[in-house]
């Protein structure tokens, strides 16, 4: 079997030599993540805990005092006089106890330079299906071994959280001569865009009965139905073939194990067992319906000056730069279309998948019968309209500088004026095409990269920096991206090739896409806490308990967070204050706004920032804090007029219990004055009864008789008694059940109401 790129073995550094792609692989584990591992899941490992794990490993260290100068070069990394993210090497140091000082660094030295040798192979078939229609292309080579060198690191960030990084690099141009085309094939093209698709798969989709309908599969499993994540095999030092995914696994726990037995020494033991699940945590791609995948993202660095040029050409005769669409044209591209467009119609006939096989690459390889173009039968390119070109070379030649034209259209037939025919990137064979369609699906993530027309190819080769004639002009990078990968081609580098030897990829590059990568996982997280807390704010004001988002991050905090307070609104009011808290607390406080010093990474930053939505979540959340702040003064306006209504309502009730006690206590003297103007005739002596004389002041002379008195007051009484002992009774009701539910808040009694409601909503 035929092997695809070198491991150049007899080199001490590692050279970037033109052709060759450099992949970095980054998962995330959550600042949480890592505390619970550690065995103290209170309590978040500091960047200083970091940093002395960091020297206390020599390898680490030789990796800081690689690495670091380059990182601070282009960022401010100094936060209150020191750095607070520290790479941490996977590997530990040979063991040499007999050594000295020096012969342990320098074991230690090419310990951490070192890269291993992996073997990639793919099926010899790829299928997948996009736009309703299912492909399967099998171009000559595509099941060749690919040699692939590795390395594996970490980065301990500001927080707490740690990202593992594994740097792949393939030299896929051809060996024999730097820049030859003979490493510029479609099964090298497919073998790369694979790669992409290993970590983000999309448009493939979920055998059916490979997982029940409704369960989720991981990439992890024996089998996902998924052709390169089922197909594609990893051989390392042990000679084993295994499938991408479980080889990176294995690695990631294998190199945690020496990681947190090196942080235990800071944090305490940890305790033992297997913390697979904590590690690896797998989210939903959505591209994949019911597929999972950790939390990771990836960056590309071609070191390819064929590429660059295409995607930032110039003039071949005066050396400016050009604009792309002069590039790709229409004429160029409709010929794939419509082969592509016939095979699909012979598909629906036979009904299978459009074969993309050896016949279509060969048609691929030569689409167009040069000589049939400039032949006098039909004339279509010409030097001039009297004349015709000696050969296929000269026709190139001119079409390239711009001197060739059309005289007639693709059928012969005479055209009004002559057109000039002008392609810079012109190829015989339209290596060019491929090239342009590779590149613009590779940028995108698209597998089905020969099924595009013009104007989606020029769409995608727009990049997000440079994107000025001024930055275009610099013409030291150009870079793309899409919402999980980070794309950059370069024609050399001098800092990739003195991080390829640490890092595997160039400092300035990883440095973006590291900070990028918590920035967004930062983002979300902070996301996920906010709207539990706004959901819980919105179930103490609605006395609401049928919450569904958030679930899961809504039941955590709840054994962290207790709201002190007698009302709902006063816990709203606090929670309300945490959630502004948080967002310096949790997120501002981490967030790494934008430190690097020139415009080249601070606009790639910004943008990839504004891409993975990180921007947007941060404006959506400090919106949501405003109003929550409205809501606040919202709150507290109405807990007053709550309180002052309570407060009315206590006095009017007091001042009729005062009442009351006022009537009783005037019925008493008024009986005591009926009885004493009753009189006593039995008595010993008698008492004779003297009625009660009022004149109201002369003008209305009454006299009341003792026994009528009585009689009145009696009647008054028990019409007092008859309502007063019920009020009282109910203020007193009214008290005891204040108190006993704020005693027992969950008693199932006090919660009827709002249970019979929520069965109601239901």
């Amino acid at each position: 079997m035929t092997l695809r790129g070198d491991w150049n073995t007899d080199e001490d550094f590692e050279s970037a030599r033109p052709g060759t792609l450099y992949w970095t692989l980054s998962m995330y584990i959550s600042p949480d993540d890592v505390a619970t591992v550690t065995g103290h899941p209170e309590t978040r490992v500091t960047h200083k805990q970091f940093a002395r794990v960091q020297s206390a490993h020599p390898p680490s260290i030789l990796l800081r005092n690689a690495i670091d100068p380059l990182f601070n070069d282009i960022a401010d990394r100094e936060v209150l006089g020191e750095v607070q993210e520290h790479l941490l090497a996977a590997d530990d140091a040979p063991d040499l106890p007999e050594a000295d000082a020096k012969t342990r660094r320098n074991a230690a030295e090419r310990k951490i330079r070192d890269s291993e040798k992996l073997i990639f192979k793919m099926p010899d078939v790829i299928e997948w299906s996009t736009e309703g229609v299912t492909y399967c292309a099998s171009p000559p080579g595509l099941d060749e071994e690919r040699a692939v060198r590795f390395r594996r690191f970490w980065l301990a960030h500001n927080n707490g959280a740690l990202s593992y990084h594994l740097a792949f690099s393939h030299h896929y141009a051809s060996l024999e001569t730097d820049g030859d085309g003979r490493g510029y094939d479609p099964s090298t093209y497919y073998f790369l865009s694979l790669l992409q698709k290993l970590a983000a798969p999309k448009e493939f989709e979920i055998t059916q009965g490979h997982a029940a309908p409704g369960t989720p599969t991981s990439v992890f499993a024996s089998q996902t139905g998924i052709s390169p994540l089922d197909g594609m095999t990893v051989t390392d030092g042990t000679g084993t073939p295994k499938r991408f995914w479980p080889f990176v696994k294995q690695r990631m726990l294998d190199d945690a194990e020496r990681l947190f037995d090196r942080l235990a020494v800071e944090t305490g033991p940890r305790p033992a067992g297997n913390f697979e699940k904590i590690l690896i945590r797998e989210v939903p791609f959505i591209e994949v319906p019911e597929l999972t995948v950790p939390k990771s993202r990836f960056m590309f660095l071609f070191d390819d000056e064929r590429f660059f040029k295409r995607l930032m050409p110039v003039d071949p005769l005066t050396q400016a730069s050009m604009a792309r669409k002069v590039m790709v044209r229409e004429e160029c591209y409709a010929p794939y279309q419509q082969e592509l467009a016939k095979r699909v119609k012979q598909a629906e006939t036979a009904n299978t998948a459009v074969q993309l096989d050896a016949s279509y690459w060969q048609w691929v390889a030569n689409p167009l019968d040069y000589e049939a173009l400039i032949g006098p039968e039909l004339g279509y390119i010409r030097p001039s309209p009297d004349d015709l070109f000696p050969d296929v070379q000269a026709m190139a030649h001119a079409i390239r500088a711009g001197t060739a034209m059309r005289t007639v259209d693709a059928h012969g037939v005479p055209l009004g004026a002559p057109e000039p025919l002008h392609i810079p990137a012109f190829e015989l064979g339209r290596t060019d095409c491929l090239d342009y369609l590779f590149l613009s699906g590779f940028n995108q993530n698209i597998i089905d990269f020969m099924n595009q027309d013009t104007s989606e190819i020029l769409d995608s080769i727009d990049p997000i920096y440079p994107d000025s004639d001024e930055q275009s002009d610099e013409r030291f990078f150009v870079r793309y991206a899409n919402h999980r990968a980070m794309v950059t081609y370069v024609p050399k580098s001098r800092s990739l090739e003195t991080g390829n030897d640490y890092i595997g990829t160039c400092p300035y590059a990883f440095l973006i896409h590291a900070l990028t990568l918590h920035n967004e996982f930062l983002a979300r997280e902070h996301e996920q806490r906010s709207m539990a807390r706004i959901e819980r704010i919105e179930q103490l004001v609605s006395h609401a308990d049928d919450q569904t988002a958030s679930r899961g991050a809504r039941n955590a905090l709840e054994n962290q967070e207790t709201f002190p307070g007698d009302s709902n609104f006063e816990k709203a009011e606090y929670a309300i204050n945490q959630v502004k808290l948080a967002e310096y607390r949790d997120f501002e406080r981490f967030r790494y706004a934008n430190p690097f010093r020139y415009d080249t990474e601070r606009d790639v930053f910004a943008k990839l920032e504004e891409l993975r939505g990180t921007t947007r979540k941060k404006n959506a959340l400090a919106m949501a804090i405003a109003s929550l702040e409205d809501h606040a003064s919202d709150l507290g306006r109405r807990h007053q007029l709550k309180a002052d209504a309570d407060a009315a309502r206590r006095d009017t009730q007091l001042n009729i219990l005062l009442g009351g006690t006022g009537i009783f206590g005037a019925g008493q003297m008024i009986y005591w004055i009926g009885e004493s103007a009753a009189g006593d005739p039995a008595g010993d002596p008698p008492k004779p009864a003297e009625p009660v004389e009022m004149d109201l002041l002369g003008v209305f002379p009454i006299s009341l008789e003792g026994s009528v008195i009585m009689a009145w007051t009696e009647a008054v009484m028990i019409y007092a008694v008859l309502i007063f002992v019920p009020f009282f009774f109910y203020i007193l009701g009214s008290a005891i059940g204040k108190w006993a539910k704020k005693k027992w808040p969950d008693a199932w009694l006090f919660n009827l109401t709002r249970r019979k409601s929520h069965r109601l909503r239901r």
